[in-house]
């Protein structure tokens, strides 16, 4: 059942498009104010929003609009306006709005508007979807950043990918290592052929020369017929060896040769096969100090260490959180509950930026499925973040800079709150506006309402 805010400050008008949709089998939910709107946007997911122009002189239905575009909510907009209000009306077209519908209402036409906008909400979920399952297939839809870093990092990708180096990929667990080894692959001219990724670290030694070179019938007990190692599965394409740094000295030894020479020999045989792979390396050891420990071949780690791409964790690079965040709510929304993606309130927001995120990206993805999963209405809560993020000290960081832990009044906090976030952010005002969930022209209104000067 499709849920509808309608926004008006008349009563009969509140109560006879209310019927009307009501007897169409939607979910009505009616403001009579701005502010009575903003808390149900706040309080849970809405799938269509009609709102009158503007109560008297307040521009309401722009500002609702505005806040609406500001969140990146695939909610539309339609605007119910009187024959004065058809410029202005106009204008919030311009601005993102889906339709305008002028008083009084046909009420027929009005239904057809509400079907085609809940009718282009369904297809436009459904587009998200399958652009995100095909962009997941091509492995490059979650490398999301606004970080100089990773912008660096890509840039290098872009130009390795070019050529046939090995590439060694550094960096924490979680950090999204494969998803840099996948972006290499697809971004070169072995494209069109397989990506294989291999966890070193997680098949027993005695099954791993099998798994990367193969074997032959006999060549052990159990080995009934012939079996491919990963290498000659991914002949002609990439082959991503996951922490490499867990490879066994006697494996270590095979991978070289097969490095230098291009040829593999499977388990039990005592013939060579040509293979023609590129080997993108991972590891979260430091391997130049497992060299020096006797652990790592010395041959091997300048073999493979031709190119190095270290990829930071996440606290070193604040400014990714928030959009790799959304990116999950969005992917997780549309995969789950086929509903437009949650918001994330300022305090969740300071949260999560603040937090040092020691599992990097993989433990921010838990965090957000786990929102998606269990939370209610449309808006992401501190409440609704694991305990291991939200815990005494976590709410703490969240609330710094706020005041001395004096009780004070909503709308003092808000301003300390904005105050705090512009100036961490330099005085950007598009980037606190965008970290705040308003538009730019609601953060001016209100720092000139406290008296803001840059």
């Amino acid at each position: 059942m499709a849920k509808i805010l309608l926004v008006d400050s008349d009563a009969s008008v509140r109560t006879s498009v209310g019927l009307l949709l009501r007897k169409r089998g939607y979910e009505v939910h009616e403001a009579e104010s701005e502010e009575d709107a903003l808390e149900h946007l706040h309080k849970g997911r809405l799938d269509l929003v009609l709102t009158e122009l503007s109560f008297g002189d307040r521009p309401v239905g722009m500002n609702i609009l505005e806040w609406v575009k500001a969140q990146g909510a695939a909610t539309d907009v339609i605007i119910l306006t009187g024959q004065r209000g058809i410029q202005a009306a106009s204008d919030a077209i311009q601005g993102g709005a889906y339709r305008y519908l002028t008083k009084p209402f046909d009420p027929e036409m009005l239904l057809l508007t509400v079907e085609h906008a809940l009718e282009r909400r369904r297809l436009r979920n459904q587009v998200r979807r399958l652009s995100s399952a095909l962009k997941r297939r091509e492995g490059i839809a979650g490398i999301v950043y606004r970080s100089r870093q990773m912008e660096e990092i890509l840039r290098l990708v872009r130009r390795v990918a070019q050529v046939a180096s090995t590439v060694l990929i550094q960096g924490e667990s979680g950090t999204g290592k494969e998803l840099i080894a996948r972006a290499i692959h697809f971004l070169s001219p072995r494209k069109s052929g397989p990506f294989q990724a291999v966890d070193c670290g997680a098949i027993p030694e005695s099954l791993l020369e099998s798994e990367l070179f193969g074997h032959t019938r006999g060549a052990f007990t159990g080995a009934d017929a012939p079996r491919k190692g990963m290498f000659e599965v991914a002949h002609g394409g990439t082959l991503f060896l996951d922490e490499v740094g867990e490879l066994p000295l006697s494996l270590q030894v095979k991978l070289l040769r097969t490095l230098q020479e291009g040829e593999i020999r499977p388990l039990g045989s005592n013939k060579t096969r040509k293979v023609d792979v590129r080997v993108v390396a991972a590891t979260n050891k430091d391997l130049g100090a497992e060299v020096a420990a006797g652990r790592f071949r010395e041959d091997l780690y300048y073999r493979l260490n031709v190119i190095s791409i270290r990829v930071p964790p996440l606290r070193e690079r604040p400014e990714d959180i928030l959009p790799l965040a959304r990116h999950f709510l969005s992917e997780y929304g549309a995969r789950m509950l086929s509903a437009a993606p949650l918001q994330i309130d300022p305090g969740a927001a300071a949260l999560l930026e603040r937090y040092p995120w020691p599992g990097n990206v993989r433990e921010l993805e838990n965090a957000m499925q786990r929102a998606v999963a269990l939370g209610s209405g449309g808006v992401l809560r501190i409440e609704d973040l694991p305990d291991s993020i939200r815990g005494e000290k976590a709410s703490q960081i969240a609330t710094a800079g706020l005041g001395t832990g004096e009780d004070l009044p909503l709308a003092e906090m808000e301003k300390r709150y904005i105050l705090e976030v512009l100036r961490r952010h330099r005085g950007d005002r598009s980037r606190t506006a965008a970290i705040l969930g308003i538009g730019r022209n609601t953060l001016w209104r209100k720092l000139k309402s406290y008296g803001y000067r840059d």
